[in-house]
């Protein structure tokens, strides 16, 4: 029996769900609100009540064992990014399937180590579960995920006069101009503390204050070179 997780009972994921409500398929249903769980454990379904922004979260449920699949169907991008980042980070051959809400964000959930982004614009549950149920069709994912091994994970440092020193988060969007994955940032004026940018924090950026970026290492050089122009 193949283990399954699914990250987020939406409208997508209730879909998805449905259709492997086989004997082939075991689905575990993870979702932070309280009621969605219910809802999975009503309509047959293991439903368990908590996050997946911790690793040792992500193990419990099978990710980095035996699981083989991950949807991550949230209605929060940000958190779909976070738990396909982390869950990636802990199985480098784990199948991944991420809701994108915008197309504009599908380059940057592969990035993060998607094996393919769904849309709930264009029957997105019919076409994941294709996806997982043809061999052929896992091959080749896989063989395009071997394309991430040119990708880099960087900590750039903000030069003082730089056009993000003194900007706030939230007023820029730098994902789409450089096409790379902002993880987050150590801030000086904290002591070093780390901060997710998935976590939503509308903070300013100042001199000295060192980004985590992810990305291909063309990429990554030419935002270096932009931030010191």
């Amino acid at each position: 029996m193949r283990k399954i997780v699914l990250f987020g009972y939406t409208k997508t994921g209730r879909e998805i769900a449905k259709l492997l409500l086989t004997d082939e398929y075991e689905v575990t249903i993870i979702d932070e609100n309280p009621m969605q769980v219910a809802l999975a454990n009503e309509e047959g379904f293991f439903g368990r009540h908590t996050t997946l922004k911790d690793d040792k979260v992500l193990i419990e449920v099978g990710i980095g064992g035996e699981a083989e699949v991950l949807f991550c169907v949230s209605d929060d991008d940000s958190l779909n990014l976070f738990v396909t980042l982390s869950a990636r980070n802990l199985d480098k051959n784990l199948k991944i399937l991420t809701k994108i809400l915008k197309k504009e964000d599908g380059k940057k959930m592969i990035l993060a180590g998607a094996n393919r982004t769904i849309s709930p614009y264009d029957v997105g549950a019919a076409k994941a579960y294709r996806i997982i149920q043809k061999p052929k069709v896992s091959k080749v994912l896989n063989q395009l995920s071997s394309l991430r091994n040119s990708i880099s994970i960087s900590e750039i440092e903000i030069p003082k006069g730089s056009f993000l020193d003194g900007v706030h988060l939230n007023d820029i969007d730098m994902t789409k101009e450089t096409n790379l994955i902002f993880l987050g940032m150590l801030d000086k004026e904290l002591g070093e503390k780390f901060i997710f940018f998935a976590k939503g924090i509308n903070h300013k950026i100042d001199a000295r204050d060192i980004l985590v970026v992810l990305g291909s290492r063309k990429d990554i050089r030419l935002f270096e070179e932009k931030i010191w122009t």
